[in-house]
């Protein structure tokens, strides 16, 4: 069944039904135009001629009174007809010798016209009016049989009209002023053949009908005729089909059907060896305008595919190499991130810290190292934009950072230095937001400097058992305004007291809906369970991102830092 499907969807298979049809129908069109003009040339032609019948029928017959052949009747007739001639000229004053004279002389003169026209019938005939012109009598009729004998009909005989459609003529002519009507009979072989009937009153003009002449004729040979028509037509349609197939077929194969299989070879040959041929598609596919179309299409398409694989095959090993680039770069970034078990060994406190860049390599960073025996220095930080610029503006500043924070000092003098180090040399006109916090692990003071970074999340147990975020007064970003000063200040630890630091990431995160994760959230996560160790507690809160983000891209860095203060305890 499915190789039969493939046939019929053969382009050359619906082109040749499509013509084959094309032609049926033209072929009935011109059968169907030619049937009525034929049939309607035909018919005027032998109503005229019954017409030119009736004319000389009718010029026989206008003056007679046809009433008084009836009156008279068929023994009267026939009894004169007997009579010998010399008794009848001895009776020549007779009314009814001179009414017998005329009957016979017009049945004479339609006898002649009968056999002269070849007439199948001809009729005189006068409508019973109190029958409703359903009967009628005859005056005069004869009828030829179909084997070619004539059949008489008698004088005053009552008849009964054929149909409803001569009734309607015989009463229409003997009522109104028209004075003609055909009636056409379409019978067997058998039953007489196809006739035309023609119906003509009779009478002086201005007076009523006397009578009405019948006359019919055999349209048998036109039928004949259009069914001989319809038969060519046929044959002629089935001819010139059979020929558009066998020709169209020809044309086709060799200029439709060969260049599209040269056209599906090539491109099977192209997809699967991704090579050029040797020659030109174009020079194979003919002189059809579509097909020289389309071959130029798939040469040029071969030759842009293969230049664009190269240009592929070379941004991928591009690709490649700046994939390795860049995870050597994220590599060495997370190296110079600290790691929490360096100072794992103090009793003092406890820290823990992830960076989830939201590229290969990120703009947050962080530290965490001491800076002597009894002083820790907790850093956060986050530069302007994103990916590889931002990660080396983010290596500088942590550099510069750690190597004046070891250097002594305040806070605020650390971030101040940095940012006249950065701005000598920021032609980009990038800047750091920063948290710096000095720790006194022995007295748990923390000296602050915040330069434009988000505020901390605060656990203080002696003000409330749940983290708070602490909005306390800051300066700008680093080197957002330089020059502009950095606002220090201080506050205290006491065993147990938390610090949760952590970059926009976080609070700007966005799901699909476009909300944000916002402080309240952070809140939530972090007061879920706030005796958690520091690393489960910066999971949970990544936990709560994540599944607050869903299917939406990571927007920002993200970077997270727990402190838990232990005192001497």
């Amino acid at each position: 069944m499915r190789k039969v499907f493939r046939f019929f969807n053969r382009l050359s298979i619906k082109i040749i039904v499509s013509i084959i049809i094309l032609v049926t129908l033209l072929t009935l069109m011109i059968g169907f135009f030619g049937y009525q003009v034929f049939t309607q040339t035909m018919k005027k032609e032998n109503a005229a001629f019954l017409r030119r019948v009736a004319e000389a029928a009718f010029t026989d017959s206008m003056d007679w009174d046809f009433s008084a052949y009836l009156e008279m009747g068929k023994e009267r007739m026939d009894k004169l007809g007997h009579t010998d001639t010399y008794e009848l000229k001895q009776r020549e004053a007779d009314d009814d010798v001179l009414t017998f004279n005329y009957y016979q002389m017009l049945t004479s003169r339609l006898s002649r016209i009968v056999f002269t026209q070849e007439l199948r019938e001809l009729r005189i005939i006068v409508p019973k009016e109190e029958t409703d012109y359903s009967t009628f009598n005859i005056v005069f009729g004869e009828l030829v049989s179909e084997d070619g004998i004539l059949e008489v009909a008698e004088l005053g005989k009552e008849l009964r009209t054929g149909s409803e459609e001569e009734t309607a003529i015989l009463k229409n002519l003997w009522t109104s002023e028209e004075k003609e009507g055909v009636i056409y009979r379409y019978l067997d072989k058998e039953d007489g053949g196809a006739t035309m009937t023609l119906y003509r009153a009779l009478g002086v003009e201005g007076d009523a009908p006397r009578g009405i002449l019948v006359i019919t004729s055999s349209i048998q040979g036109m039928v004949d005729a259009w069914q001989r028509y319809l038969i060519g037509i046929t044959i002629m349609g089935m001819g010139m089909a059979m020929a558009g197939v066998v020709f169209i077929g020809l044309y086709l194969r060799l200029r439709v059907v060969k260049p599209m299989k040269n056209v599906t070879r090539e491109a099977n040959r192209f997809a699967i060896k991704n090579a050029k041929a040797e020659g030109n598609l174009t020079d194979s596919v003919g002189n059809v305008t579509e097909l020289r179309v389309l071959a130029e299409s798939i040469d040029k398409m071969e030759e842009d595919t293969l230049k664009n694989m190269d240009e592929i095959a070379q941004m991928s090993r591009e690709s490649e190499r700046l994939e390795t680039e860049l995870s050597l770069a994220s590599d060495i970034q997370k190296g110079i991130l600290p790691k929490g078990d360096i100072i794992s060994e103090r009793k003092e406190f406890d820290v823990a810290a992830i960076m989830h860049p939201a590229r290969e390599v990120g703009g947050d960073f962080y530290d965490f190292f001491m800076l002597d025996d009894t002083h820790l220095v907790l850093l956060i930080a986050d530069v302007s934009d994103k990916g590889m610029g931002a990660a080396f503006f983010m290596a500088i500043s942590k550099t510069i950072l750690k190597a004046r924070t070891v250097m002594g000092g305040s806070a605020v003098d650390i971030i101040t230095f940095v940012e006249e180090k950065l701005s000598e040399t920021n032609d980009a006109g990038m800047f750091v937001t920063a948290w710096l916090g000095i720790v006194d692990l022995t007295t748990g003071e923390v000296d602050v400097c915040n330069a434009g970074h988000e505020f901390p999340a605060i656990l203080q147990k002696s003000v409330d058992e749940k983290y708070r975020i602490e909005k306390t007064e800051h300066g700008p970003a680093i080197c957002f305004l330089p020059g502009m000063g950095h606002v220090p200040y201080h506050f205290r630890l006491e065993p147990g007291d938390r610090i949760f630091l952590y970059t926009d990431g976080v609070t700007e995160a966005k799901a699909l809906s476009g909300e944000r994760f916002g402080n309240d959230r952070l809140l939530e996560a972090l007061n879920k369970d706030c005796t958690t160790k520091d690393e489960e507690l910066i999971a949970r809160v990544k936990a709560h991102v994540d599944s607050f983000v869903g299917e939406a891209a990571q927007y920002d860095d993200i970077t997270l830092v727990s402190f838990t203060y232990l005192g001497n305890a």
